[in-house]
């Protein structure tokens, strides 16, 4: 109820202030459970994305945020839920499973954290195994300015102009016994499909 009533409210708020381009938003599937890989620069990705994609969206957001009642609350209400970082949160992926197995469309950034001074990080496997475990397709993304609008340290977003381009979603071949055990390789597809966005 509340991811309704807000989402027009910070749209309103981002076509004033930040300016939006969406590029491939016909990449993403109309019904059917997909995740959004992408890149991750500011911590404004997960709105930005929320906002990007017509279809209502789901995430991950850090533990630490859901420690607090009323926090915990709004985020629920936006369809966040937690993931312990730095190991294996068994129970976040339990659910990313389900929210997949629903049909929804669930948004992971591949390299966990904000690079630091602008670095890109390696891509961890978690996208590439949600994947295989529910047959899903995998729609790289790349944003572009985000880190312009919101430098890590500020607190309130700057005006300025973001590009979001959802390149073609990425299917995996199940019967490649070679390409199934290996998440390492996939993942690496991934984020090569990812940066390969940057130009376009």
């Amino acid at each position: 109820m509340l991811y309704r009533i807000a989402k027009p409210i910070v749209n309103l708020f981002f076509h004033s202030y930040i300016r939006l381009d969406v590029l491939g938003h016909e990449n993403i599937p109309r019904s059917e459970g997909v995740l959004l890989a992408s890149n991750h620069i500011s911590y404004l990705d997960p709105i930005i994305l929320a906002l990007a994609v017509k279809r209502q969206v789901h995430s991950m957001a850090k533990e630490e945020l859901f420690k607090n009642a009323v926090l915990k609350s709004l985020m629920t209400q936006l369809n966040a839920f937690p993931v312990r970082r730095g190991r294996i949160d068994r129970a976040s992926l339990k659910h990313s499973l389900w929210m997949l197995g629903e049909g929804n469309v669930l948004i992971i950034f591949p390299e966990g954290t904000i690079p630091v001074h602008g670095e890109s990080k390696e891509g961890k496997p978690g996208v590439a195994w949600l994947a295989l475990k529910k047959n899903v397709p995998v729609v790289p993304v790349k944003i572009i300015g985000s880190d312009k609008c919101l430098p890590v340290g500020s607190v309130f977003p700057r005006m300025g102009r973001v590009r979001i381009v959802f390149g073609e979603p990425i299917s995996f071949d199940l019967n490649n016994r070679k390409q199934k055990d290996n998440t390492r390789i996939m993942t690496e597809t991934i984020m090569e499909k990812i940066e390969k966005l940057a130009g376009l």
